[in-house]
């Protein structure tokens, strides 16, 4: 008996090192080859530090954004009215203050200012006609057209190929003019071109209440005075001036003066607005009762657009990212990525809803994320970030890490994990016995 297993062993171990019975799934580095075969990926492996982790946060990802019926400020976004955020006292306070239209708040007049770049507008580079530095830019510098231009992204940054991420927001159009101009140049680039806002979407003010179109008024190049808004917004169509209003709500500040008072004065038409800025004509009596009313209409509407989400999330009718989770988690899943926030590698390894880690058979000194490189430069290459925990202490790293969709989370197997299955694909159970002694005592 002792021999037979002597000889079981010897046999078990040549199969088990090349692989034959139970092979162990594991991460290289450099190009990967499988059955002497290239995969197309160029593995590194970076170990996860503060600093590895820090840098591959950096990396684009921007988490989904639920629908307005989600955010807190829905209704007042929805409908542009910020007296329905007050409290009690202010309303009350207001409506006393509509009770005395000898009370009246004037704005200041303001001074224009030069346009800023800001976040959600877009820019045309176009080129200058006859220019000869543009031939070998075939994606750089095209015609004028608003779907060849360049989006501002929430970091404040456009993407213009081959010249990479470029700070506008905040600067005149003449800084931008010179930051595009000298992020070209050091790219190896110098076209001519010129700098143009195809689409205003960064600043804006709304109009509403007793005009003819209610309306969102974007601020240009062009200082957007209130006379302007208000015909923008199809002028003030109140039947008694006397009694009605204009207000301007700004900040935490409320101005309010008589329709009447704005029609006999000039100067009032050329108050500037500023973004954020809402504009509301109406009867002191009503403002308050129609703000309620508005917003019992967009808070109807914001649950049923709620309801209407969540039904397309349940059958899979909304874009959403996924991580995957392979090696030694309680199974291999796909997870979903939460809508408006960042999901750490921590929370992924001590998640139930990516089935956790055994530890009896989780390798902690080899935990992986794989991602695919998001650069064209270095297309078919890929970082694996490996922690190692076999110092539990360095599982503090795996807080400071973010998942950003496709990224897959591999654990390896333990080796002595790896040798118990060798064995027991070769070795046959009880059961197993039982069963061809079953099937043999039949014939």
């Amino acid at each position: 008996m002792f021999l037979r297993a002597v000889w079981t062993c010897a046999a078990i171990l040549p199969l088990a090192a090349c692989g034959v019975i139970y092979t162990v799934p594991e991460v290289d580095e450099g190009p990967v080859t499988q059955a002497g075969h290239a995969t197309g990926f160029d593995v590194e492996i970076v170990p996860l530090t503060y600093e590895t982790a820090a840098g591959a946060n950096l990396q684009p990802y921007i988490p989904p954004r639920l629908p307005l019926g989600f955010q807190p400020d829905g209704a007042q976004t929805l409908t542009g009215d910020p007296e329905t955020t007050y409290s009690a006292a202010t309303l009350a306070a207001q409506r006393r203050a509509s009770v005395d239209r000898s009370v009246e708040h004037l704005p200041p007049i303001g001074q224009p200012q030069r346009y800023r770049i800001g976040i959600g507008d877009v820019l045309l580079l176009a080129s200058t006609a006859g220019a000869t530095s543009v031939a070998g830019l075939p994606a750089l510098i095209t015609a004028q057209s608003k779907r060849t231009g360049y989006t501002v992204q929430d970091d404040g940054a456009i993407a213009v190929p081959d010249a990479g991420r470029i700070p506008v927001a905040g600067m005149t159009m003449q800084d931008a003019e010179s930051a595009i101009f000298r992020a070209l140049a050091a790219a190896g680039i110098d076209p001519s071109f010129s700098l143009e806002v195809a689409e205003f979407n960064s600043q804006r003010a709304t109009v509403r209440g007793m005009v003819g179109s209610p309306k969102v008024v974007p601020i240009t190049l062009q200082p957007l005075t209130l006379e302007d808004a208000l015909t923008l917004a199809g002028g003030i169509v109140a039947d008694d001036p006397i009694a009605a209003s204009i207000r301007i709500y700004r900040d935490a500040q409320v101005y309010r003066f008589s329709v009447e008072r704005y029609l006999d004065d000039p100067k009032l038409g050329r108050i500037l607005l500023r973004d954020g800025d809402s504009v509301y004509v109406g009867a002191p009596a009503d403002e308050t009762q129609a703000a309620r009313d508005r917003q019992a209409e967009a808070q109807q509407v914001l649950a049923s657009d709620r309801d209407l989400f969540e039904a397309r999330l349940k059958h899979g009718a909304i874009e959403q990212p996924y991580a995957f989770l392979a090696g030694e988690f309680g199974r291999t899943v796909e997870l979903p990525l939460p809508f408006e926030r960042n999901l750490s590698l921590a929370n992924v390894i001590f998640s139930k809803d990516g089935g956790g880690l055994d530890m009896t058979v989780a390798d902690y000194a080899q935990i992986y994320v794989l991602r695919r490189e998001t650069d064209p430069m270095k297309a078919g290459g890929m970082t694996a970030y490996h922690l190692n925990a076999s110092n539990v202490a360095n599982l503090a790293v795996a807080t400071e890490f973010d998942i950003h969709a496709n990224d897959i989370v591999f654990v390896a197997t333990q080796p002595v994990t790896s040798w118990n299955r060798v064995l027991s694909q070769l070795t046959p159970t009880p059961q197993y016995i039982l069963t061809a002694r079953q099937q043999a005592a039949t014939f």
